[in-house]
């Protein structure tokens, strides 16, 4: 009976180590590799953004319902404020500009580049897949411990440029928050939720380059 119950015991281990939660044993490094390979792998993820952008002398803040498409055509729809709601911008696979549904959402680049609020949306998905991380580390936050990466220029200083800082989720691997940097400045906060990935039928594989090329512009 006890070589039975010890048995069972061991098959409940296994089964339970069988998920997709992060192995005890991965460095902030391995795991941004695997997340990588995950994200090159996706076809598309929707949620939600809660979006502030902070300019010298104003700060704006709107939510949009995002559906990301890595071959198909990316919308992002302004469901608040209530003023904006319904502006809709879509952007097309591979190429670099947003176009909007009749009116559209003018506040300013954040950087020399043209990078706009809007567009940084599709910019942190260039960064996930193809930017240089130039940092990876557990952080706490306020749900529990997150996994952060830190991309930017591989040519430029911490602090100079336009430089990226992203939260993940260490099990689900779902982005979770964001920022967007100009200079030192922080320019872009972004949160996300209901954060639904789409794999496609292609597997990438768990020890993808964590340098790549430095992605274009992503719109203005």
């Amino acid at each position: 009976m006890r070589k039975l119950l010890s048995c069972v015991l061991m098959m409940t281990l296994l089964l339970a180590g069988c998920g997709g939660q992060q192995s005890e044993s991965d460095s902030p490094e391995q795991l941004a590799a695997k997340i990588r390979g995950e994200y090159l792998s996706l076809s598309g993820w929707t949620g939600q953004v809660e979006v502030t952008a902070h300019y010298d002398q104003q700060v704006y803040q709107f939510t949009l319902d995002a559906a990301w498409s890595r071959e198909g055509e990316t919308v992002l729809t302004v469901t608040a404020p209530e003023l904006l709601a319904g502006v809709t911008a879509r952007i097309q696979a591979g190429e670099g500009r947003l176009e909007y549904d009749g009116a559209g959402l003018s506040i300013g680049a954040l950087d020399d580049q043209g990078l706009t609020p809007i567009a940084a949306v599709p910019a942190l998905m260039d960064q996930l897949g193809a930017g240089y991380i130039a940092r990876s580390a557990w952080q706490e936050g306020e749900e529990g411990r997150q996994l952060y990466l830190q991309c930017r220029d591989p040519e430029r200083a911490e602090g100079e440029g336009t430089q990226y800082e992203l939260w993940l989720d260490p099990d689900t691997h779902a982005l979770e928050q964001a920022e967007v940097s100009v200079d030192g400045t922080t320019r872009l906060s972004l949160v996300f939720s209901d954060f639904t990935m789409e794999l496609t039928n292609d597997e990438a594989g768990d020890d993808a380059d964590l340098g790549g090329d430095q992605p274009g512009p992503s719109g203005t």
